[in-house]
């Protein structure tokens, strides 16, 4: 008898599973990211989510949680119901915060189901176009000359950006000083008022104000010349072949998910990404396309966090 009980609960439990899972989604869907509203991540996540809200013909609603270097929003998803309601947007920080900061209440292998990987894009060293600096070497020259120590934006502590620039400050022994902020558009916002002299951040986010001539990229982290930024140098054409950062965004989702719901989600970001709308949006927007499997996502996980995680100790990346 209890042989049988045993079976007819495990019975039932599968066809629940397999029952919701069938269903899936049958109710809004949240994307936490953790990142401020208005940066080159964040219009990333919500063009994305409103792609897939279309796919499902269901409501897919974007959180931000910004703060800590990402950290705020990853440990908030990290202890979300497993269900596959709620996902994750997951970039660089997630292999810098761990070396930033302490005692992380989640871990990036251990907390976390990775999906897909949806683009990438190089960090751009921007300044002010009313300022006088036309290239690198006026930036590093000027540093050099000039009592005032420089300083210097980021996203936040611990971000691609306050790594990248964070290396580049080493570089060219500029010894420029740090200015951390809750997201890339209040960063943006004293670039444009003056009140910082250069920032690293994404097309995404200073495409616009590079088109509206109010502010001027110098040179982009990456191998070669970005595809929607073809006049703009390398760091390696402007003498700094080592500083290569370039930003990732996949989602994720709580480690539990049933495999069954990852498999759907899975399946509605690659048919998502192929859409030639959705794909001329996001190039616009200064982005790479992507759109990898779960499994190749997974494995440039395991590559690419633990080069993160050196690069930050590298660079002696602090909180600030």
């Amino acid at each position: 008898m209890n042989r049988l009980l045993a079976l007819l609960l495990t019975l039932l439990s599968l066809s629940v599973s397999s029952a919701q899972a069938q269903e899936f989604p049958n109710r809004p869907v949240r994307i936490i990211t953790p990142y401020a509203a208005g940066g080159g991540i964040d219009l990333l996540t919500r063009t994305v989510a409103q792609r897939l809200g279309q796919f499902w013909n269901q409501q897919v609603i974007v959180e931000n949680r910004p703060g800590a270097g990402a950290t705020i929003g990853y440990a908030a998803a990290a202890k979300a119901l497993p269900d596959g309601y709620t996902l994750v947007a997951a970039a660089n920080p997630l292999g810098i915060g761990p070396v930033v900061y302490a005692n992380l209440p989640y871990d990036a292998h251990r907390d976390f189901m990775p999906i897909g990987l949806l683009a990438t894009a190089p960090e751009v060293l921007t300044v002010n176009a009313a300022s006088p600096y036309r290239s690198v070497a006026d930036l590093v020259n000027a540093a050099k000359q000039t009592p005032r120590p420089q300083n210097f934006g980021s996203a936040g502590s611990g971000t691609l950006a306050h790594l990248a620039a964070e290396s580049f400050n080493t570089a060219a022994n500029l010894n420029a000083q740090h200015v951390a902020y809750k997201g890339s558009s209040p960063a943006l916002a004293d670039l444009l008022g003056g009140q910082i002299d250069w920032i690293f951040d994404s097309p995404a986010a200073i495409m616009s104000n590079l088109q509206a001539g109010k502010l001027r990229a110098l040179a982009s982290a990456a191998p070669e010349r970005s595809p929607q930024l073809p006049n703009v140098p390398t760091m390696t054409e402007a003498g700094f072949p080592n500083l290569d950062f370039r930003i990732w965004l996949g989602l994720m989702t709580p480690a539990g998910t049933p495999t069954t719901v990852i498999t759907q989600i899975e399946t509605a970001i690659a048919t998502s990404m192929k859409d030639p709308a959705l794909r001329k949006t996001l190039e616009g927007q200064g982005w790479d396309i992507a759109g990898t499997s779960a499994k190749s996502f997974e494995d440039f996980l395991k590559t690419e966090l633990p080069k993160l995680a050196q690069s930050a100790r590298a660079a002696k990346v602090k909180a600030d």
